[in-house]
């Protein structure tokens, strides 16, 4: 049976999750810097395994971004990633006070941009934004 817990996963299981999506690989300081200093986390176990997970990060403010939205392989399309996805607009939505508004940013993997918008992603650019950017920088 499935559990959606609110809590990081293990260092290693979020090593090996990743690996197993063929995320970029990174050092053990970096991955539990991530962990650590998320804003929120839901992670899927079954039997105990963590099989997926959801990660946002956050100034505790309006500028609230998605990451790391992850099913393992074997896991997918039984409508996980959905179920990750609503649960946490659904947390992101509950921080709010009567009136008040956020941002709630991702990026897409390509072709994964269908998936997002049932969610109310918008693409960029648009009428209204420019094109996300990104950059990654190495040492």
């Amino acid at each position: 049976m499935l559990e959606y817990i609110d809590k990081a996963p293990a260092l290693e299981e979020y090593k090996e999750m990743r690996r197993a999506v063929n995320f970029m690989t990174l050092s053990d300081r970096i991955a539990a810097n991530a962990l650590n200093n998320a804003f929120h986390i839901t992670v899927v176990r079954d039997g105990g395994k963590a099989v997926g997970m959801i990660r946002v990060l956050s100034d505790g403010s309006y500028a609230n971004f998605i990451t790391d939205v992850i099913v393992i392989p074997e896991y997918q399309h039984r409508g996980i990633g959905t179920e990750l996805m609503r649960r946490t607009v659904e947390f992101m939505r509950s921080t709010l006070c009567e009136g008040e508004m956020i941002a709630l940013y991702l990026m897409s993997a390509t072709g994964k941009e269908p998936f997002y918008k049932q969610f109310g992603f918008k693409t960029r650019p648009n009428e209204l934004l420019g094109a996300g950017m990104s950059q990654w920088l190495t040492k």
